[in-house]
């Protein structure tokens, strides 16, 4: 594939299979769709993707969304009614002068809590489908994208929930450290269930290999997606403080459409976030590798039998 019908690629935001069967000796293609030699290859090439795969990647992020909401939304009602119930006890001890109970703040834990959970395991399924929808768009597969994408993250579920829960405890280390080891680690692991998803029994010590294999461009790279989604946090801040502001009513007398808006408008940050930062943790991720070993977008294509 030449630079033009690369260009062309991204202009029609049809993909082309790429045309070397088996990976190539270490250097960096300009044909290739993920592996670029420098920041701005990379943000280009994450945004053609985006470009070229924004059509599944909403479907599979609308698909996440709705049991997620589903999850979320009576939970956080049910919440928010049971922190009024005990607003309103503490308010009602203290004005008889006798000692409030306090744990009644927490009531409402063990239904928010296996709910969020839930939810949470919903959206890391969509991110995990989100990037091989990418791959199979870098690969050269069209049509039919979303099925073979979410069968390929129900897989690889399990095993990143295994590498998830093994993260607490380095965290909790490099949160005893310092805060600047947490940062560190924090931006390491970002790679975590693109590695996990493209490569069977690799996990927290592939990020680390990859993430040093040259530092300026994971740095780079991880702190630009950090940073977006960083700026979407802040926007998401914004309006969710507006609709608490307007409509939010009272600490002991919440609004539940306050509530409803505030889930809706975060389901909808998570939506959009997505749809761009799965193209670019996947190119970040090809940059990352194509540094440490020899690696090309043929190397994910799949073997024949």
């Amino acid at each position: 594939m030449s630079q033009g019908e690369w260009q062309d690629w991204s202009a029609a935001g049809q993909p082309q299979p790429y045309p070397y069967p088996y990976p190539q000796p270490m250097g960096f293609d300009p044909a290739d769709p993920l592996i670029s030699n420098d920041f701005n290859g990379w943000w280009q090439r994450g945004f053609r993707l985006v470009k070229a795969a924004w059509r599944p990647l909403a479907v599979i992020q609308a698909i996440v969304a709705v049991p997620a909401l589903m999850l979320l939304l009576p939970a956080m009602v049910i919440f928010q009614d049971r922190q009024r119930e005990a607003l309103a006890s503490v308010e009602a001890a203290v004005n008889a002068d006798t000692r409030p109970d306090f744990s009644q703040f927490f009531a409402g834990l063990p239904i928010l809590l296996p709910a969020a959970a839930l939810a949470g395991l919903v959206y890391v399924l969509g991110q995990l489908a989100s990037q091989q929808v990418v791959v199979f768009m870098a690969t050269g597969r069209t049509g039919g994208l979303v099925g073979p994408a979410f069968l390929a993250a129900i897989k690889r579920l399990p095993a990143v929930i295994g590498w998830y829960l093994l993260t607490i405890p380095v965290l909790i280390v490099a949160l005893v450290l310092c805060f600047f080891p947490v940062i560190y680690v924090s931006a390491v692991l970002t790679m975590l269930p693109v590695v996990v998803l493209l490569e069977r029994g690799n996990g927290i010590g592939r990020c680390f290999q990859l993430f040093h294999a040259k530092i300026g461009v994971s740095v780079s790279r991880i702190a630009t997606i950090i940073g977006l989604s960083f700026a979407g946090g802040m926007v998401l801040t914004l309006l969710t403080t507006i609709v608490d502001v307007t409509i939010g009513g009272s600490y002991s007398t919440p609004n539940t459409t306050a509530t409803v808006i505030n889930a809706v408008l975060q389901g909808g940050y998570y939506f959009v976030s997505y749809v761009v930062v799965a193209p670019l943790l996947v190119t970040a991720y090809a940059d990352m590798r194509a540094r440490y070993e020899p690696f090309t977008t043929a190397s994910l294509m799949p073997r024949a039998a």
